[in-house]
C-alpha cells in the first residue's frame, strides 16, 4: 500500500530546506541531483521509503499518525528486521518532519550521474529491502505469464541479498 502523496511531498519540502539552509554550500553536494521521495509505502504500519538528496540516499522510516516516537532517544540505533536481514536504522529528528529513522545507504552521492539513476537504484533498494520482486508478468513470446524454468531463473537472480546490497550490488551479476 502507498503511502498518500502529501508525505512525500512534505519531506520533500523539509529536505529542500535543510539543503538550501545548512547544505548548500557543502562539497558534498552533488549538483545533478535534487531532492526526491521514492517509493514511501506503508510497512508494519509505519511509512517506509527511500530520500534521495544531493547529499545522501537513506531509507527512512516514519511513525504512523498518532505514534509517539520520543521516548527513542536522538541518535539512539534501532534494528528492524526485513526480508533481507537485520538493518539498523538511527533516529534523528527535523523540524517539518519530526522524529524518524533513517538507514544511511549512500553517503556522499558523487557515484551518481543523474537523477534517474539515483531514482532506480532507491526503487532497486526498497525492493529488496521489502522483498519485492519487480518481473514482467508476460512471457518473452508474448504468450501470457511467463513460466518457464529460463523466467524463473532470471527472477532469482534478480533477488536482492543483503551482501551484494553493502557491496551496492542490486542484482547478481552487477
Amino acid at each position: 500500500m502507498t503511502c498518500p502523496d502529501y508525505l512525500s511531498r512534505g519531506l520533500e519540502r523539509a529536505f529542500s530546506r535543510i539543503k538550501q539552509a545548512r547544505m548548500r554550500h557543502m562539497p558534498v553536494i552533488n549538483d545533478d541531483l535534487r531532492v526526491e521521495a521514492v517509493g514511501f509505502r506503508s510497512w508494519q504500519g509505519h511509512s517506509l521509503g527511500v530520500m534521495v538528496t544531493p547529499w545522501f540516499m537513506g531509507l527512512m522510516l516514519i511513525p504512523r499518525e498518532g505514534d509517539d516516537w520520543s521516548g527513542l532517544r536522538l541518535g539512539e540505533k534501532c534494528i528492524h528486521e526485513f526480508p533481507t536481514g537485520a538493518y539498523e536504522f538511527t533516529v534523528t529528528e527535523e523540524n517539518g518532519i519530526g522524529r524518524y529513522q533513517v538507514c544511511t545507504l549512500f553517503s556522499p552521492m558523487s557515484q551518481f550521474a543523474d537523477q534517474q539513476t539515483a531514482v532506480a537504484t532507491a526503487e532497486a533498494v526498497l525492493r529488496g529491502f521489502v522483498g519485492e520482486e519487480r518481473c514482467d508478468p508476460v512471457a518473452e513470446d508474448g504468450a501470457g505469464p511467463a513460466e518457464s524454468s529460463s523466467s524463473k531463473q532470471r527472477l532469482e537472480e534478480r533477488s536482492l541479498s543483503r551482501r551484494d546490497l553493502l557491496r551496492g550490488r542490486f542484482f547478481r551479476g552487477s
